[in-house]
């Protein structure tokens, strides 16, 4: 049986897209026939992965980012060697690799490269990582993983590795993600959220690239034709850092405004079924599961044309230019006087839905596994 350690980064923290990679590939790998022996190399505690299913090593001083980068090339190159493992994957995109991992091959995912492709929207921390400290280590990497082909292409534009060694794997939606009854979703909106009345939603977190200051602008002129239409917008902020509620200077638009912050998997699930539709105004994304997440569960999509975007959603969504205010705006008023195309577009969106899978993505990645060990180039 191949032995995998899987480098467990930032699952104590609300979940992102690469958390949730990490999540969902970690389960799906135990569970393919013939799958690996999995080890959870933790960096801090993983509480969305229970079981005896995987053995668990901790790394100590790793939780977070300065450690992982220092410290954890050390520890990650010891029990590499002590557990004698055949392959060490990061799925963060960090890749501690400076002291390899003994006979063990490394594997990296590296979900985008934003700041070089889409400067001046990342932390000082993110910089450092991919403007210098990848372009050092990524020729130790044996494989790349990343999820779209927009993704590769940046990749291979900003970074020096080889097209051989980089593989395009798509992202797959968890089971959660599924349409509910129309009464136990309103039940669960009225008792946990208090809302009953329509909403549309956006889900992600509200960094600069995600763009969800002009989605407030965008949603403001729609509050005087639609009194009752609220705004949800789900997901951490990052540094504690909110949009600015009052854009529009205007307290009843503000009030308009539902901040939810961090929601479980199940919540998000409820209100991607309660909502009248899903709007995702990104500037970049590397790949973007929300939309896929809200079509899972039956709600039509408007979603920005920027990036891997349109290769993810295909035809489902309605696109729209992230820059254009005034776009969005007409796109969210023409949905919301059109059923027969919010009906039409959330069946084309569960169709949609329906291509990606985590036990795919396992699988695949179990086989590139199997060529970097078995028939390395």
């Amino acid at each position: 049986m191949m032995k995998v350690g899987l480098i467990t980064y930032g699952l104590d923290r609300p979940m992102t897209g690469i958390s949730r990679y990490t999540v969902e590939l970690a389960r799906a790998l135990v569970n393919i026939p013939d799958g690996p022996q999995v080890t959870l190399l933790q960096a801090g505690p993983s509480p969305f992965l229970s079981g005896e299913v995987y053995r668990r090593v901790s790394l100590p001083g790793c939780r977070l980012l300065p450690g992982l980068l220092t410290l954890g090339n050390f520890l990650l190159a010891w029990h590499s060697r002590r557990l004698d493992l055949d392959i060490l994957h990061d799925p963060s995109g960090v890749a501690p690799f400076w002291f390899g991992a003994g006979r063990a091959k490394l594997v990296l995912t590296l979900h985008d490269v934003f700041p070089w492709s889409f400067p001046g929207t990342s932390t000082l921390p993110e910089t450092i990582i991919y403007r210098h400290w990848l372009p050092r280590t990524i020729g130790r990497v044996h494989a790349v993983i990343t999820a779209s082909l927009h993704s590769r292409n940046d990749i291979l534009q900003f970074l020096p590795i080889s097209q051989t060694r980089l593989h395009v794997l798509p992202y797959g939606i968890a089971d959660c993600f599924r349409p509910l009854s129309a009464k136990d979703v309103n039940e669960l909106l009225a008792r946990r959220f208090h809302l009953s009345s329509p909403f549309i939603l956006y889900a992600g977190a509200t960094s600069p690239r995600k763009n969800v200051n002009r989605l407030l602008d965008a949603f403001a002129p729609l509050t005087a034709d639609h009194p009752e239409l609220h705004l949800v917008l789900a997901g951490p902020s990052r540094g504690n850092r909110i949009p600015d509620k009052s854009r529009s200077g205007r307290s009843p638009f503000s009030e308009r405004i539902c901040y939810l912050g961090p929601v479980s998997d199940a919540e998000l699930a409820v209100l991607y079924n309660g909502c009248e539709f899903f709007i995702f105004p990104s500037l970049y994304e590397g790949f973007g599961l929300p939309p896929l997440e809200a079509m899972a569960c039956g709600a039509p999509v408007i979603c920005s044309h920027a990036a891997s975007l349109p290769e993810v959603v295909g035809d489902a969504a309605w696109l729209v230019d992230p820059l254009d205010t005034g776009g969005m705006t007409e796109a969210m008023r023409t949905l919301l006087a059109d059923p027969l195309r919010r009906a039409t577009m959330r069946e084309k969106g569960l169709q949609q839905s329906q291509k990606f899978s985590w036990q795919r993505n396992a699988r695949e990645t179990m086989e590139i596994y199997r060529k970097v060990v078995y028939h390395p180039v």
